[in-house]
């Protein structure tokens, strides 16, 4: 057995939880251990002054004036007005401290923000984009030229020498 064993069974022989005393085992280690032998003495020279004391019995006035200033003194007065708006704060408290937590334990992360060179990559693919579509619009628009000229526009006016299919020489 440990000292510490031995010292909790000191304790618990002298409350007087153990019916039977110390056990064998305990006595034996009692006998080879000095800082437990000094325990045990100690702890018997206690218990042999305090049961040579003289009972004095509690006058009842004495346990009335106890009971008036702890138990009684908490169900009036302040002390018991007070007390539902305690346990209300502390509900709101809690509750409070819930949602917060529940707020940054369940809300949705953000979004990544983009890197520097992806930034990069999507400015030049952007460029390029636009440059194509910027040529396909002067291609457009120079095809529709020609079509309007073409159709509206005769072949002297536009500078070609080209002969009316009608007009054969």
């Amino acid at each position: 057995m440990t000292c510490e064993e031995i010292r909790r069974l000191c304790h618990e022989a002298h409350d007087g939880e153990l019916p039977g005393g110390l056990p064998e085992p305990a006595r034996a280690h009692i006998a080879s251990c000095a800082s437990c032998r000094e325990l045990s003495d100690d702890l018997e020279a206690l218990t042999k002054a305090l049961r040579a004391l003289s009972r004095v019995p509690l006058p009842p006035d004495a346990l009335d004036a106890v009971w008036r200033e702890t138990i009684h003194a908490e169900r009036s007065g302040l002390s018991g007005l007070a007390r539902p708006w305690r346990l209300a704060a502390a509900a709101v408290l809690a509750t409070a401290l819930s949602t917060g937590t529940l707020y940054y334990v369940l809300a949705p992360a953000p979004p990544p923000q983009p890197s520097a060179v992806e930034l990069a990559r999507a400015s030049a693919q952007a460029e390029m984009v636009l440059g194509y579509t910027a040529r396909a619009l002067a291609a457009t628009r120079n095809a529709t030229a020609d079509r309007v000229l073409a159709s509206k526009v005769s072949p002297a006016v536009r500078g070609t020498s080209t002969t009316h299919p009608s007009r054969r020489p």
